[in-house]
Order: structure tokens, then C-alpha cells, then sequence
């Protein structure tokens, strides 16, 4: 039986979280502290912890740190308040594995909300590998000066658990004078989308931002589709972006497969699409779609993944034109993306 360690000030919501984890066959340690959590896993070893943000004592991401050294794989329970988005980000620049929102309102009522995604991340912690630290070279960052051409290439990125590190050093690698778009789906709720946008452009050297309704799609700049809208792009003259709560798709909004299948669509042969570590198998119908279109598609291979199910339904589906380690996908990129120019 695989054990889990919970640790959170409420007592509610340890015994919610705890009975959830439970009744799914884990066995669960709890604490009420990072300074308790952390005497527990020395004696207990879990196979995975649960952190809340904000604790007395010891906060989660102090814990946090103590946890990646030891090889403990951790999910965060954040709020979705601006001060805990900014703090996730950081626990996930340090090395948690993924992060779940904390249902709002009464908790007692709401648990259900984050019920299925908590199941899913802690199940995959378990059987998870270590999540790497990248510290890319990277230019300054900031606002690129001049006209960003209406964008003839782009450059699709998918990711979901385990991604944001790959992301956002794949995005950094990129250079000022890149002359295709950049489209990126990673698996994130509201508010959070934001600050991981803003993190990713705070060492970039291309401009990183949220997608809005009708931005237009220009070279040299990119966009992160926003938390719960699903971002496709349109056939108008100048390729915009279209945002839509449509229904889930892969059980996530925003999925990669209606902005690859769009972005194909659109720009035919001149699409690179890069799928990352995720859970799941979003994007396999956008890779297929963009394969279908001329494009070219690359998955990250199995033993560079934090989790192997995006790339490998994507693999599985024969919608690769490469399986690479991550870092050989930066330089990869920047090749192909050089011819199209």
C-alpha cells in the first residue's frame, strides 16, 4: 500500500483530503505543520505528500524544499488568491510535482470540486520520477522593440503534470529575432495561467503573455492559453486568437487539441508541435491533425518525462516525427523553426 503524507493547519480539511486518499487505498499520515511533515516523512518514508501553501511553524514550501531533496514527490494545495498563485509558482520552480486549487466556498460542500484532479496527481506522484530543475541560459528580458510581423510559423507547445519546468525553458531558449508564434497549452486553473505566464516571460526574450480574445497571431510573440478557456486560432487574414468555454475536452479546459487542430488548419506545413510530460493524452488528436497538415511534431521521450502519458499517446497514435530527450528539443526547435523563417 503506497502512503501518502497530509499536511495541512485545518484539521477539516486534513480529514476531507485524508478520507479521499483513503477511500482510494492509500494509507495517510497526517501533519498539521511543514515542520511536522518533515519528522514524519524522515520516519515514515510516504511515496508521495500532499503540502498545503499556508501553515504555522513551517510553511509548505519550506517543507517543500526539505521534500525534493529527499526525492519525495509533492502536490501543493494552494488557494486561488494572488499571494498563494505567486508562491505555487515558486514551489513549482523548486520542484513540486504539481499543484491542486483548493475548493472555495465551504469546504465541506465544495471537496468534490478538486476531488477527481487531486486522485489523479497523487496517483501519479507515486509512480512519478524526479522533477528536474532546469536553469536555462537565457537573454534579458522584456519588451522587444519594433513590428511583429503578422506570423507565417508557429511554434505549439502541450503540456499537463510535470511540464512547467520543460515549458518554460523551452520557451527561454527561443531567440528575439524568432519569426514564427508561439501557441502554449499547459494544463492550469485560472489566476495561476497568469503568474506562470509572467514567469516564463521574466526570463525570456520574446514577450510571454496570456491569450485574449482577437490578439493577433504575430511573429516573435507568445501565448499561454488562459485557465478554463480553451484557445483556438482563426482562418481571418491575419490568424487571431479565439477563446470559448466550450466542453472539456480530454477532461481539461484549456486543452491542446482544439488549438493544434485550429493552428493546423490554419498554417498547414509551417507548424512545429512539441508535447511535453503530461497525464492523459491531450493533444494525440492535435499531433495527428498537424502531422496530417505537413507539419512536424515532436514528443519528449519516456526517460526525460515526469510522466509519460501525453508523449506516449502521441508516440502510440504515430503522430511523431521525433521522440527526443528534452534537452535535445530546444536546439531541435530552433533548427526547424530556422528553415521556416
Amino acid at each position: 500500500m503506497k502512503k501518502v503524507l497530509v499536511a495541512d493547519d485545518s484539521s477539516l480539511m486534513r480529514r476531507l483530503v485524508s478520507d479521499t486518499l483513503r477511500g482510494e487505498g492509500f494509507e495517510v499520515l497526517t501533519a498539521s505543520n511543514g515542520k511536522e511533515a518533515i519528522e514524519l516523512a524522515a520516519k515514515n518514508k510516504p511515496d508521495a505528500a500532499v503540502l498545503d501553501v499556508r501553515m504555522p511553524v513551517m510553511d509548505g514550501l519550506a517543507a517543500l524544499k526539505e521534500f525534493v531533496s529527499t526525492g519525495i514527490p509533492t502536490v501543493m494545495f494552494s488557494s486561488l488568491t494572488k499571494e498563494d498563485s505567486q508562491v505555487t509558482m515558486d514551489a513549482l520552480e523548486v520542484g513540486a510535482f504539481d499543484f491542486v486549487p483548493k475548493p472555495g466556498g465551504t469546504v465541506t460542500l465544495d471537496i468534490s470540486e478538486v476531488r477527481d484532479d487531486l486522485i489523479r496527481k497523487v496517483r501519479a506522484a507515486v509512480i512519478s520520477k524526479k522533477i528536474p530543475i532546469l536553469r536555462p541560459k537565457t537573454g534579458k528580458s522584456g519588451r522587444v522593440e519594433g513590428v511583429h510581423a503578422p506570423a507565417s510559423s508557429v511554434l505549439l507547445i502541450a503540456a499537463s503534470t510535470g511540464g512547467p519546468s520543460f515549458v518554460k525553458a523551452l520557451v527561454q531558449s527561443l531567440g528575439s529575432d524568432l519569426e514564427a508564434a508561439v501557441l502554449i497549452v499547459q494544463h492550469m486553473p485560472p489566476v495561476f495561467t497568469k503568474f506562470f505566464a509572467e514567469r516564463i516571460a521574466s526570463g525570456s526574450r520574446i514577450p510571454v503573455k496570456e491569450g485574449e480574445e482577437g490578439d493577433e497571431v504575430r511573429a516573435g510573440l507568445a501565448f499561454l492559453a488562459p485557465g478554463d478557456y480553451h484557445m483556438e486560432v482563426t482562418s481571418d487574414p491575419v490568424a487571431r486568437l479565439s477563446l470559448n468555454k466550450g466542453p472539456k475536452v480530454n477532461y481539461v479546459r484549456p486543452s491542446a487539441d482544439p488549438l493544434f487542430i485550429s493552428a493546423a488548419r490554419r498554417f498547414g506545413r509551417r507548424v512545429v508541435a512539441v508535447i511535453l510530460s503530461g497525464m492523459g493524452s491531450d493533444a494525440k488528436d492535435g499531433a495527428l491533425a498537424v502531422k496530417s497538415f505537413g507539419g512536424h511534431v515532436i514528443a519528449q521521450d519516456e526517460t526525460t518525462s515526469v510522466v509519460y502519458g501525453m508523449p506516449r499517446a502521441v508516440i502510440e497514435a504515430g503522430a511523431t516525427d521525433e521522440v527526443l530527450p528534452f534537452d535535445e528539443i530546444p536546439k531541435r526547435v530552433n533548427e526547424i523553426l530556422s528553415r521556416l523563417a
